[in-house]
């Protein structure tokens, strides 16, 4: 049985190339809540955040 899913407005592009995501992969277990967090991460620059909060003592 094939369910119909709403389309993910918003996702960013990679390299160029628009995004995609479908869920019609049945029982399948994947990564694709990744994308979500990706979005996440554009949007409110959490990586980058929480990164300037730890000191790189580390000599380069």
């Amino acid at each position: 049985m094939r369910e119909n899913t709403p389309l993910l407005p918003g996702l960013s592009p990679v390299s160029g190339k628009g995004v995609e995501a479908c869920f019609d992969g049945g029982s399948l277990s994947s990564d694709a809540g990744v994308l979500a967090l990706r979005e996440i991460d554009i949007r409110l620059n959490v990586a980058a955040r929480l990164a300037a909060c730890i000191a790189d003592t580390r000599q380069l």
